[in-house]
């Protein structure tokens, strides 16, 4: 299988998701800042949970996408 470069298209919107998980587990640590940016969010039981669940969600759909974009050509 021959490795083909993804478009350009490709590496920024993988890159803008993957921004957006950091951001979300930045704002979840309280690394940076006090109180979190992010709203309340209980689907999960806490909204802890909940937005460390849809940060690792955001990494995985950042890497399938990366990994398309690799392995498929045209795209």
């Amino acid at each position: 299988m021959a490795w083909t470069p993804p478009s350009k298209f490709i590496v920024v919107i993988t890159f803008l998701l993957w921004g957006f998980g950091i951001f979300i587990l930045l704002d979840q640590w309280t690394i940076f800042w006090a109180s979190p940016y992010l709203p309340l969010l209980t689907f999960m039981g806490s909204s802890y949970i909940s937005w460390l669940l849809i940060a690792m969600i955001v990494f995985f759909f950042s890497w399938f996408l990366f990994f398309l974009g690799v392995t498929l050509k045209g795209l």
